[in-house]
């Protein structure tokens, strides 16, 4: 088994050399890595950003927020075993990655300790996007390029990689109220409260709801997109023995279907949630009607892809825009979307081919965080 230390990894010292990467699809067939499909401009996008080209191999910086829920481990695992494959491997001198928690000021410390080794990219996954635009400022002023995704921030040097938030949150909340007949009671199971994630999910649903008069909001709960606290607060929520017809869920999906079953419903309602494994088998069994959005950990391996282009030159957009991986009750597949076999919180959209990410899930398991 590989082992992985959080703080600090050492990769290859290797000769640099931009090689070809060719991944597959979810259908098996292979699909070449194309950075101009891969990092599509969004439509905030302000500007083109291109910097000197640098000679590496390069060091690379993660600096992460929360970890205490499996996208964030799954994360972490994806950065180092994307790290590891052999495109990537010359490329990188050194891989560092500090995960500060809830603690803003200790993430930029953080990345303060990173400006002053020198590093060459800081990857970023912020745990606000507004406190961090005198660090990324600092970073810019010592010649390290900042790309952040996920948390993304505010700071204007911040090359930013993400799916659309709002539009995210929109989607679940269409494909939920038009399942409802467009009336009856939501439970929103929300993230980690006060990131951009977070926030722009809930603006997105919100927006849709108010279309609909004859649907209620009945309760917000704070599930930190982590299964464990997603299944305790919809479970004590439905001690209280309320009335829902639906359910729109951020992360955590396995947890709230847990918190169903514990409660004695035979039949569940229509619900909205994220791209973990168990709540997709749950939709391929027939167990649920409804709709998985996925954010995909590996965003984090074409952030890291992202750098890698701009140290070595390459002109991108300074706001690239992902797809939203999507999958409904009425078209789910088996070994597509989902995996009998991998564990219930696995999240599994983790090919990205035309951004060269082709990972297996044995290889993103393998990896262990201390």
């Amino acid at each position: 088994m590989k082992r992985f230390a959080i703080f600090i990894l050492l990769g290859i010292l290797t000769a640099l050399a931009v090689m070809p990467m060719l991944a597959q699809d979810a259908e098996g067939e292979v699909v070449e890595y194309d950075p101009e499909v891969c990092f599509a401009a969004a439509e905030s996008s302000d500007r083109t950003v291109q910097f000197d080209a640098k000679e590496g191999p390069y060091v690379i910086a993660v600096s992460n927020s929360y970890i205490g829920n499996a996208w964030r481990t799954q994360m972490i695992q994806m950065a180092q075993a994307f790290a590891e494959t052999e495109a990537v491997a010359p490329l990188i001198e050194e891989l560092i990655i500090v995960s500060t928690g809830d603690d803003v000021e200790a993430q930029i410390a953080a990345m303060d300790n990173m400006i002053a080794l020198g590093v060459d990219a800081i990857v970023l996954n912020a745990i606000n996007p507004t406190s961090f635009d005198a660090v990324v400022g600092r970073a810019d002023d010592a010649g390290i390029i900042v790309v952040a995704f996920d948390g993304v921030v505010d700071a204007p040097e911040a090359i930013i990689v993400n799916e659309d938030q709002i539009e995210f949150g929109a989607v679940m909340a269409r494909d939920l109220a038009e399942r409802m007949g467009g009336a009856g009671n939501v439970v929103m199971v929300n993230g980690v409260p006060g990131t951009s994630v977070d926030s722009d999910r809930n603006a997105g649903a919100k927006a849709v709801f108010e279309e609909y008069p004859d649907i209620t909001i009945l309760a917000e709960l704070e599930g930190r997109w982590d299964s464990g606290t997603a299944q305790t607060v919809m479970g004590d929520f439905l001690a209280t023995q309320p009335q829902v017809d639906g359910v729109w869920i951020q992360g955590g999906g396995p947890g709230v279907l847990q918190a169903f079953a514990d409660a004695g419903y035979e039949e569940l309602p229509p619900m909205a949630g994220e791209a973990e494994n168990g709540f997709r088998m749950a939709m391929g069994n027939g167990d649920i009607e409804g709709i998985s959005v996925g954010q995909t950990p590996g965003m984090i391996a074409v952030s890291m892809q992202a750098a890698l282009e701009l140290l070595q030159g390459r002109e991108l957009p300074r706001v690239i825009s992902m797809p939203l991986p999507l999958v409904t009750s009425e078209d789910i597949e088996e070994g597509v979307h989902y995996f009998p076999e991998l564990p219930v919180d696995f999240f599994t959209p983790i090919k990205i081919p035309v951004c060269g990410v082709d990972l297996d899930p044995e290889a993103i398991l393998a990896v262990e965080i201390e």
